[in-house]
């Protein structure tokens, strides 16, 4: 049972039981329920399934890498299971929705910004349980104060109360978690809390392969949904125009998206081979430029 309770930090066990009770909660409420349902129903689809398994596999596949390394240790599975299901699989759906190659470049950026450095400071070395407890649901409520307090310019100044207050608690957890660090780094083994603490970065560059494989998958679908529109009916041509964009445009999201955008309403049912050379030619050049 003692370990169980120490798996998780102070931090995580406040949150899991503030969520809990959110959610029971919301269980209480019948037109939350119904929403609920259909999200589950949405989340459980074919589609969405397997995306999550891909996901899921190929942290899997980093992970197992890792296990062969001599200093690996079991506890790393819960920052990892936690990193995964709170920013790996976001960054897979954003990569998705976003579909560009500047969204790759910005999560690194992102990611290497001082104030990441901090949060993920903060979050490895947490406070005791009754504080976690205290600070989750004040910080939310100031969060959430702030998002509205934004969004309406009668609120700015209230907007710009609540930063320098979040702020302030941000300096206040972080001059903490340095003084729990330095406590930790000495009762603790300060490689176990090193690696806890690479975890969210590491694991966060390692799946930029797989976002990009998402991007270019996606990308290739949404093309080859329009062409499907406006190709010849024919499903043997329909293959070989496929693989004549996929030839030109490769692993480039830059011309995917220029093909899609520009040149596949230049396509129609009707047209001949010689028209979609023209089309593919004319594309060549000047994703070539």
């Amino acid at each position: 049972m003692e370990e169980i309770v120490t798996i998780l930090s102070t931090r995580e066990w406040a949150i899991a039981i503030w969520g809990t009770g959110f959610f029971v909660w919301m269980l209480t409420q019948r037109e939350i329920r119904k929403s609920l349902w259909n999200v589950i129903k949405i989340l459980l689809g074919k589609n969405l399934r397997y995306f999550f398994l891909i996901i899921a596999l190929y942290v899997a596949g980093i992970t197992m890498i890792f296990y062969q390394l001599p200093f690996w240790n079991n506890i790393y599975l819960k920052d990892i299971i936690l990193w995964l299901i709170f920013s790996g699989i976001s960054y897979c759906v954003n990569s998705i929705i976003k579909g560009d190659a500047e969204h790759l470049k910005s999560t690194v950026k992102d990611n290497f910004r001082v104030i990441v450095i901090f949060e993920y400071f903060i979050g490895t070395f947490t406070f005791k349980f009754w504080i976690e407890m205290l600070i989750i649901p004040v910080i939310t409520i100031l969060i959430l104060m702030n998002v509205v307090a934004e969004s309406e310019e009668k609120y700015r100044r209230v907007h710009k109360l609540i930063d320098i207050v979040l702020a302030c608690i941000g300096w206040y957890m972080l001059w903490g978690a340095a003084n729990v660090g330095l406590k930790e780094y000495k009762e603790l083994n300060a490689i176990n809390t090193l690696v806890s603490f690479m975890i969210p970065i590491v694991y966060t560059i390692l799946i930029l392969p797989l976002e990009f494989g998402l991007e270019i998958y996606s990308d290739y679908e949404q093309v080859f949904v329009r062409m499907k529109f406006r190709d010849n009916q024919d499903k043997k041509i329909q293959r070989k125009h496929r693989w004549r964009v996929i030839r030109t445009c490769k692993l480039s999201l830059r011309k995917i998206l220029l093909f899609r955008k520009e040149y596949v309403n230049k396509m129609y049912g009707l047209m001949s081979e010689e028209t979609f050379d023209n089309i593919m030619r004319e594309f060549k050049e000047e994703s070539d430029k």
